[in-house]
């Protein structure tokens, strides 16, 4: 992500984007934040579905793939909540970090049945519909968690004593070659905090946007940085402030 960039990409400088075409669903749990402790650990999933897209003969895609989309999302999401939270650890949960080695197949099979999981309107949580119908709606609401999904979730905050997760479901992200002066690409996620430990949803946004690149610098990088402002939304706010509409 940081190595000089090839001839293709020509001379690296500031990346700037003009971002359009945006819609979002946001929504906050008023009972989740009666008990938020904001000294508990949180724990850190990757993204848990990933769809990069980028043409075959893209001169500036060979530094977008699934894992960098991962990355970049993880670099915005840390500096965020050291912001917003600076008082509450984030522990890394895969193998190596938070997770021993050991546990690489059991967390595997908990993070594929955990997407798979009916939730919302009895669809699954990787499935994005029932936020796209109510695009430009934020709301204060309890959303009832079946008992299948709040015992996966009190189940890893038991085996790995983790208060909250933090878990970009959905990331969808297209390079749009043409767009712009020099390339931009479509953007769409779910991204949700859960307190694990009570099974219960904290808050969660789907976000869809255009970014498209204001000077002839590719946007080869970054592609997380237009989603900042979304998830600080979600961090700096309280249930208590929403009037819902």
């Amino acid at each position: 992500m940081k190595e000089e960039p090839c001839a293709d990409c020509g001379k690296r400088g500031e990346i700037e984007l003009e971002v359009h075409s945006s819609f979002y669903y946001r929504e906050w749990n008023p009972v989740a934040y009666q008990k938020w402790d904001s000294t508990a650990v949180i724990g850190v999933l990757p993204a848990q579905v990933i769809d990069a897209i980028a043409p075959e003969n893209c001169s500036f895609c060979h530094t977008f793939s699934a894992d960098a989309l991962d990355f970049d999302l993880a670099r915005v999401e840390d500096s965020l909540f050291a912001k917003a939270y600076p008082k509450m650890p984030r522990e890394l949960m895969f193998p190596g970090a938070r997770l021993p080695d050991e546990d690489s197949t059991w967390i595997a099979q908990w993070m594929a049945r955990f997407v798979e999981t009916p939730w919302a309107e009895g669809k699954v949580l990787k499935d994005p519909s029932p936020w796209q119908e109510r695009l430009g709606i934020e709301q204060s609401f309890q959303r009832l968690v079946t008992d299948s999904l709040k015992n996966l979730l009190t189940q890893i905050s038991l085996k790995y004593n983790v208060r909250y997760l933090s878990v970009p479901i959905l990331l969808k992200v297209e390079i749009l070659p043409k767009a712009g002066k020099k390339g931009g690409f479509s953007w769409k996620s779910i991204w949700s905090l859960w307190d694990a430990r009570y099974g219960e949803l904290a808050f969660l946004t789907y976000v869809e946007f255009i970014a498209e690149t204001k000077t002839r610098v590719a946007p080869d990088r970054y592609w997380a940085e237009p989603f900042a402002p979304y998830l600080w939304r979600m961090l700096k706010t309280h249930p208590s402030e929403i009037e819902n509409h």
